[in-house]
């Protein structure tokens, strides 16, 4: 008898200590350096060169804007694109919405600095709140000087018959007149953050980051019973994690970096896109992707969304810190399907990038995957320690909360963020 409840005692340890994901169940094709070329060969020759050879007309928008995102993706600039994008902005004015919004998309990612007077001209015309804030943030970005036309590029968003009363209330527009504004308030202490009780059966991931998303973030894990997740129980668990999209528009623009702020967590999910991979993923929504009641594990009954559920959920200290509510704005801004996941996105793209060996995304939060280019399986895989420890943590409902701490120039650094941790659990 004894032999038998000792053996059901290591079996239930070792069920209980082992991990549920494990890199050698994972493989992709994708990464398969036969495959990565072929991909490189299709996307330069096939989806950008032959896409570009054609007549911009109504009905080949689509094959133009296919062109871009590769472009985009691989950071592919060639002599021949470079005159077919300078030749474009001839008759931008007459093309549709969605061309305008992949054409701005793809001028902001590899063309800064480049199309100054085009670029403000355009924002002049435009009447939609999306293209306009990505006119003005590459303005920002430019040699031209702001400082002398902020203040009528702020009076423009209000008073300008271009865009409307009601666009000029737009949540794009609110989030680019704060950033405008060029606010120097300093963020709330990260000790109430930490320890603030966001729910007796939640996980909460937070995720560090800093304002310039070139330089990757740390994530750390909190377990429903208030305490940091720890490796072996000693050093806290804690993941690089990049928040950084392709495009490093801002957070609350579409295909714009991680917005800051809180997301709501709800599962580990897979994905069949091919660029992301087919390891674990963590599934998440911002505000008005979803109804309060989804977005609140069903502790709130209100269907239509309102500012202050968003506030009441922050720490008194936190409640009137403006850019904690990207979050808010860009999911009321129509932003989605932003989740935390894997990479099999070929890193050689961003070679010599403060964040090589990570790939940016889309909008999304990565970590970092090395895959074999013999056999498609994992080398490395950050994701599957991320995942794991989330399912460790015992709960699988939650919020990730992403905060940018400061403007340094180099990866986030657990050291920084240790002692406030400490501190919080005391609390």
């Amino acid at each position: 008898m004894r032999i038998i409840i000792s053996s059901l005692f290591i079996l239930l340890f070792v069920q209980c200590t082992s991990d549920k994901f494990s890199e050698k169940d994972y493989s992709s094709e994708a990464t398969l350096k036969s495959e990565r070329e072929l991909f490189y060969d299709r996307s330069v020759n096939q989806t950008i060169n032959q896409s570009f050879q054609m007549q911009l007309t109504d009905s080949t928008e689509n094959k133009f804007q296919s062109a871009f995102w590769a472009m985009e993706l691989t950071q592919y600039r060639s002599d021949f694109t470079d005159s077919v994008i300078k030749y474009i902005w001839n008759d931008l004015e007459l093309r549709s919405n969605s061309f305008q919004r992949a054409y701005l998309e793809v001028i902001y990612t590899l063309f800064q600095n480049e199309f100054n007077a085009e670029v403000l001209r355009f924002a002049q015309l435009t009447d939609d709140p999306k293209l306009f804030a990505m006119c003005i943030n590459y303005l920002r970005n430019t040699d031209l000087v702001l400082l002398g036309m902020t203040e009528s590029f702020r009076k423009r968003v209000v008073q300008s018959s271009n865009l409307s009363a009601d666009k000029a209330g737009h949540p794009i527009i609110q989030m680019l007149e704060y950033k405008l504004a060029d606010s120097k308030e300093t963020i709330p202490p990260l000790v109430d953050l930490l320890k603030f009780n966001f729910g007796s059966d939640k996980t909460i991931v937070f995720s560090f980051q800093r304002k310039n998303r070139d330089y990757p973030g740390i994530s750390v894990i909190r377990k429903p019973d208030g305490k940091f997740l720890r490796d072996n129980g000693k050093e806290l668990f804690h993941i690089t994690h990049l928040a950084r999209a392709v495009t490093n528009l801002p957070g609350y623009i579409t295909n714009g970096n991680t917005p800051q702020g809180i997301f709501s967590i709800h599962s580990i999910g897979f994905s069949k896109n091919v660029f992301i991979g087919p390891t674990p993923n963590l599934q998440m929504v911002l505000p008005y992707e979803v109804g309060p009641v989804f977005y609140f594990h069903n502790e709130v009954s209100d269907t239509i969304w309102e500012k202050d559920y968003y506030t009441i959920i922050l720490p008194d200290s936190w409640k009137n810190y403006f850019p904690i509510y990207e979050a808010y704005y860009a999911g009321k801004a129509g932003r989605n399907e932003i989740i935390a996941h894997g990479t099999t996105i070929d890193p050689d793209f961003y070679s010599g990038r403060p964040y090589y060996p990570f790939t940016p995304s889309l909008g999304c939060i990565t970590t970092k995957e090395i895959w074999s280019p013999e056999t498609g399986k994992i080398l490395e895989s950050d994701q599957i320690k991320f995942m794991n420890a989330f399912h460790k943590a015992g709960s699988a409902k939650g919020f990730l909360i992403l905060v940018e701490i400061d403007n340094n120039t180099e990866p986030v650094n657990i050291d920084e963020i240790k002692p406030y941790i400490i501190q919080a659990e005391k609390e």
